[in-house]
């Protein structure tokens, strides 16, 4: 009897996306960021639960970590006007205010489609020439135009969605996420070159122990610790702890 209650109280538990929303709601910040990790934990790696993550953690004052939490949730959903809006709104605050040129890809999809949406689509599309190809076997039906149509945008998304999961595996964006951090001129050591303070956004460039390279849109690269940053690839671990200082 003990173990059927247990069952039916886990049954009727919130899931912690929800409970996140509602921890929220109700002011209690530190419990929906709780809420919010155990969710992503649990696999419910997504827009929604990034978006409510970032607003949690800058509700709690932490704007780094609101900021990679906005990242990951821009990524998944690129046309979320409150995504965009509090990432704006948090990178007027940050010190270093690093501002990214927009892509401008030919490729118009790449701003507007998530990844996740691109894979589907070209999945979709490509499915639906594979069945024209299954329907001409049947039937003699003149099914070139349609799936030269279908064909040629469906093979696209495919390669443009391969092409960004392996940027964002082997030249990811990332977040400073410690108070400041020293960027030198070699891995380990060498001079210190600048520094750059919590917010701040670079791109990963090359990796070697626990340094990384790091570039700036002005050019400039350098090295720090990797401990020092989060990457805004949404299926990595989220950071909460970066050691102090980074050096």
């Amino acid at each position: 009897m003990t173990a059927l209650l247990l069952m039916l109280g886990l049954a009727l538990a919130a899931p912690p996306q929800e409970e996140a929303v509602a921890a929220y709601l109700e002011g209690d910040y530190s419990a929906s960021v709780d809420h919010g990790l155990a969710a992503l934990e649990a696999g419910a790696v997504n827009g929604d639960v990034y978006y409510n993550l970032g607003n949690a953690l800058y509700r709690e004052g932490r704007l780094a970590e609101a900021v990679l939490a906005w990242r990951r949730a821009a990524l998944l959903m690129p046309r979320d006007g409150d995504t965009v809006a509090n990432l704006e709104r948090a990178r007027r605050e940050t010190r270093d205010r690093i501002e990214w040129p927009a892509q401008g890809s030919a490729l118009f999809w790449r701003d507007s489609l998530s990844l996740r949406e691109q894979g589907w689509g070209a999945a979709i599309l490509l499915a639906l020439v594979g069945a024209l190809g299954l329907i001409r076997r049947k039937r003699p039906l003149p099914i070139e135009i349609p799936a030269l149509l279908l064909g040629v945008p469906g093979v696209l998304l495919a390669a443009s969605t391969a092409v960004a999961w392996q940027e964002l595996s082997t030249y990811p964006g990332a977040v400073v996420l410690v108070e400041q951090a020293q960027v030198r001129s070699a891995g380990g050591g060498g001079v210190v070159i600048f520094e750059l303070h919590e917010g701040a956004e670079v791109r990963l460039w090359e990796r070697v122990a626990d340094q990384v390279q790091v570039a700036l849109p002005d050019g400039r690269r350098g090295w720090m610790r990797a401990d020092a940053l989060g990457v805004v690839d949404p299926r990595a671990p989220f950071p909460l702890t970066p050691p102090e200082p980074s050096g």
